[in-house]
């Protein structure tokens, strides 16, 4: 059943993005059809091919024993989309659309050291104001069909299924299971963010010849699934995962004040998983903390590309160790706009593509509340005097919660 569907940020004439809210209740067979109709109707969603059906089978089986819940969603998939589950070859486990990619820096704070007393994480995402046809062409040389901005479709989403934990989830590029950050009813919150040292044979957001479980649908399951950190260690372990496009790494923290960050090495493909100290701030931008845990080990590095992943986590840092009492909601943003993506040259600053780029949101997310503040990217602003890099406006704060029973 769908609850609601409407867009809560219009995108203005001079502006990047719209977000839009949708809340679905019911079977996941129920809510797969839903989230499939709305992806017909309004995200033009076309679903992935496999090279054989071979390896659909075998994906469903996977679900089936894995993550069964996104197995029913995808056979409402299927049936919006008029194909037989049992002879198809096409990927209903996946929703895509607008897909691209995510660098970004989040700062988890224990509830020793908040002035709420709740565990806490802000934190930016950031990303080039480009299409993924832009984007590959840039890393590849590959000119594909055009396609809309990446992250210029926002969708914040509440899943209130039969079966499972409640949650809201926000994300892009794939309306089944919306990637970027979600909280759910336990206070379980999911946060991912590039890394760089990650593993270098990205494969296809869906189809092709994937097997596994890819980053968007880890994150859906985790919130689906888990209460706690360690429920979400023990069931990350059981898994295969893969990445489209870049490698990312997730920042897990739960209501208890527990965190940890999940990687993969990038060469061996062993699973890591770092954990938090106790009453301490965990910083997290976009280097392998398992490779490089500790400011003393970071490679040499530009210091004038502001940008630079190592550069950001010292700034971060910096002002964690600068600052003085418990951290307000109001501290977190401050922490998040040091590192924000607004460079009039993003190359000089230490990014990877020629395309403007801007931090998309910025966001704090309480455990205990069980909510995410989010202030969504508008436009540019005219830069601070004597600078030449813009300002950065933003729409005004939305909390994402569990509105309904």
């Amino acid at each position: 059943m769908i609850l609601d569907n409407e867009v809560l940020i219009h995108r203005g004439a001079d502006e990047y993005l719209e977000v839009r809210g949708i809340v679905v209740k019911g079977s996941d067979y129920d809510i797969g059809k839903d989230l499939a109709r709305i992806g017909k109707e309004t995200y033009d969603v076309q679903l992935d091919q496999y090279k054989d059906p071979v390896y659909a089978q075998a994906r469903q089986n996977y679900m089936k024993r894995n993550f069964s819940a996104l197995y029913r969603r995808a056979l409402g998939v299927a049936d919006v989309f008029k194909v037989d589950p049992n002879t198809t070859s096409y990927d209903t486990t996946v929703l895509p659309y607008d897909l691209g990619d995510i660098a970004c820096s989040a700062i988890f704070f224990p509830p020793s050291l908040t002035e709420s007393g709740h565990p806490s994480v802000c934190r930016n995402l950031d990303w080039y104001m480009a299409s993924v046809t832009e984007l590959e062409a840039a890393m590849v040389g590959v000119k594909g069909k055009p396609a809309r901005k990446s992250l210029s479709r926002v969708t914040a989403t509440e899943f209130y299924p039969e079966n499972g934990y409640s949650a809201v989830q926000l994300g892009s590029h794939d309306l089944l299971n919306p990637p970027m950050d979600g909280i759910n009813e336990k206070g379980l919150f999911v946060t991912i963010l590039t890394d760089l040292q990650g593993l270098k044979t990205p494969m296809p957001f869906g189809g092709a010849i994937d097997t596994g479980m890819s980053f968007p649908q880890l994150t859906t399951m985790i919130l689906n699934k888990c209460a706690t950190v360690e429920e979400a260690k023990y069931e990350i372990l059981q898994q295969r995962v893969y990445f489209p496009f870049r490698a990312q790494h997730f920042l897990i923290a739960d209501g208890a004040g527990n965190v940890t960050l999940f990687e993969i090495d990038g060469k061996s493909g062993l699973y890591y998983f770092i954990d938090g100290k106790p009453d301490q701030p965990f910083i997290v931008t976009n280097h392998s903390l398992h490779l490089f845990p500790d400011p003393s080990q970071f490679p040499e590095h530009d210091p004038q590309e502001e940008y630079n992943t190592f550069n950001r986590w010292n700034r971060l840092a910096d002002f964690v160790k600068k600052h003085e009492g418990l951290f307000t909601r109001e501290d977190m943003y401050k922490a998040t706009s040091l590192v924000y993506s607004h460079y009039k040259d993003p190359m000089a600053a230490g990014g990877s593509f020629p395309f403007k780029e801007r931090a998309i949101y910025t966001e704090v997310a309480d455990m205990a509340l069980k909510t995410i503040e989010v202030k969504f990217y508008r436009k540019d602003g005219p830069p601070e005097e004597g600078g030449e890099n813009p300002n950065i406006i933003f729409h005004d704060p939305v909390t994402l919660a569990l509105n309904y029973k």
